[in-house]
């Protein structure tokens, strides 16, 4: 009776070994048609990414280049601007009118302080 029952469980045991190799099996055909289909939507996607962006990058690339464009001429416009104001008469009448500034602020300061030192008299 032992062995019967001995092949009994063989047998059952070969079977379900059977039916689980046959699951994993349909669940390996099924992981690897959906691996697949997902390596499919990643070459489509990183397609359609590849053909917008390489317009863009240019656009941005061109800005970028008139952008630069434009702060160089600024900066010779500001350099040339700067040297014309150094070796202008421009500086020197600033100068004067700054010092002819205080001169004046001082000489009244000065009446005024004479004044009210003669009013308190």
């Amino acid at each position: 009776m032992e062995i019967a029952q001995l092949y009994q469980s063989l047998t059952f045991l070969a079977y379900a070994t059977g039916v689980i190799i046959v699951l994993v099996g349909i669940m390996l055909v099924k992981v690897l048609f959906d691996v697949s289909k997902l390596t499919k939507n990643i070459n489509e996607t990183t397609t359609i990414v590849k053909t917008e962006l390489e317009p863009t990058l240019k656009n941005v690339n061109k800005s970028v280049e008139i952008v630069s464009g434009i702060v160089i001429k600024t900066d010779e416009g500001i350099n040339k601007v700067k040297d014309f104001i150094a070796n202008s008469p421009l500086k020197i009448l600033t100068k004067l009118s700054s010092f002819g500034g205080s001169v004046a602020k001082g000489f009244f300061g000065g009446l005024c302080t004479a004044l009210k030192s003669r009013k308190k008299k």
